[in-house]
């Protein structure tokens, strides 16, 4: 599991200082670019290599809504990976008490430049196999997405 700290920025906040529900899937974004740099095959890399992570499906449940300037705390995940995809599960928490704000998935699967569904790179896979950052400690079967 990664983490990744940051706080609330005002921009993301409505006028009653809560978080708008929107900025809660950029988080998610924040927290797979996150566990990309700690399993070291950063997005950048991923791209220079021709692949690119096509979000397929997004889910969010708010339990609590995150203020203007708290710290929050993202937990993120790697649930399961196919051959050609992947599903990240996602915890926001409020840094000062760790109460669940709010949780979710995402589904992805690995593209090439010309948005055509490919198979991940052994590369990436070694990469997650190495660090052990995967749900459970193991890789899911190669079925696609």
């Amino acid at each position: 599991m990664i983490e990744e700290h940051f706080r609330v920025r005002y921009h993301e906040a409505d006028q009653m200082g809560a978080v708008h529900h929107a900025a809660y899937i950029t988080w998610f974004e924040e927290g797979r670019s996150a566990f990309t740099r700690a399993i070291g095959y950063p997005y950048a890399a991923m791209e220079a290599d021709g692949m690119a992570l096509a979000i397929t499906d997004v889910a969010a449940r708010y339990h609590q809504p995150a203020r203007y300037d708290e710290e929050v705390i993202v937990f993120t995940c790697l649930a399961e990976l196919r051959s050609r995809g992947m599903m990240f599960t996602y915890e926001v928490r409020r840094a000062v008490d760790n109460t669940l704000l709010v949780s979710g998935t995402t589904k992805l699967v690995s593209v090439d430049r010309q948005g055509t569904v490919k198979r991940l790179p052994d590369a990436w896979r070694e990469k997650v196999a190495a660090a052990s950052l995967i749900d459970g400690g193991s890789v899911a079967g190669e079925v696609g997405l």
